[in-house]
């Protein structure tokens, strides 16, 4: 009866407003959506920030010892090239890492160059001479050691095989080599300390603490039973 009076005097008449409550609903869904979609992105996003650190340092040694290899490899062809000038002989007796007349780093006759390591390759355990950059010299230049006394195992006719160095290198990165070389990470454990190594004193990679140097390994990676430093190493000739 007031709606009939209200337009029957000609006033103005206020109508009811009809919520819809399905568009309600739909609002709801889609915040609620929403907000679960942000979580699961911060959550993936805080994930992916706590664990790539061992995805990243696996990627870092493959890297690592990757370079390892391929500057051993400049190393042995240099060694081919003097063997090639000089006579193979020379490379046991006469050559060493000068810059000399008889060394494999010849300003004249340019053999191949020091070499240089990324500082990731290296554990930083040993003492500080063994990881900076030395002068070409006889016995090391760059990062590497020339070695005339060490024997191979199951290499050549069982004399001491001239070989490359690369001693306090990452134990990660010493697995990654030999994995990289052989398809395992086993790392072999060989008697002597790391001045056997850096002095140039007889070692014989067949002889061991633990697991020895399989024979044939003309390269690879062992652990030193005395001072536990991981050291590379690549025979330059067979002997």
């Amino acid at each position: 009866m007031k709606l009939k009076h209200q337009r029957a005097l000609g006033l103005p008449v206020k109508r009811a407003f009809k919520r819809n409550h399905k568009q309600e609903g739909f609002i709801q869904a889609a915040l609620l959506f929403g907000i679960a979609l942000i979580t699961a992105v911060l959550g993936g996003y805080a994930l992916a920030n706590r664990t790539p650190t061992s995805q990243t340092d696996q990627e870092q040694a493959k890297v690592n010892a990757s370079v390892i290899l391929k500057q051993a490899a400049d190393l042995r062809d240099g060694v081919q090239r003097y063997s090639s000038d000089n006579g193979s002989s020379a490379v046991q007796t006469v050559m060493d890492f000068s810059t000399g007349t008889d060394g494999l780093f010849n300003v004249t006759n340019r053999y191949a160059s020091p070499q240089v390591m990324p500082s990731t390759v290296f554990d930083g355990g040993a003492p500080a001479p063994i990881t900076t950059i030395k002068t070409p010299a006889a016995g090391s230049a760059g990062h590497w050691y020339f070695i005339k006394t060490h024997l191979g195992n199951g290499i050549g006719s069982g004399t001491a095989d001239p070989m490359v160095a690369l001693p306090d290198i990452r134990q990660d990165v010493c697995g990654r080599v030999n994995r990289l070389l052989y398809g395992s990470d086993t790392i072999p454990t060989v008697t002597g300390a790391v001045t056997t190594v850096t002095g140039d004193t007889v070692l014989d990679l067949a002889t061991s603490a633990g697991t020895p140097v399989p024979a044939g390994w003309a390269e690879g990676c062992y652990q030193l039973e005395t001072g536990s430093e991981y050291v590379y190493f690549k025979v330059l000739q067979e002997n």
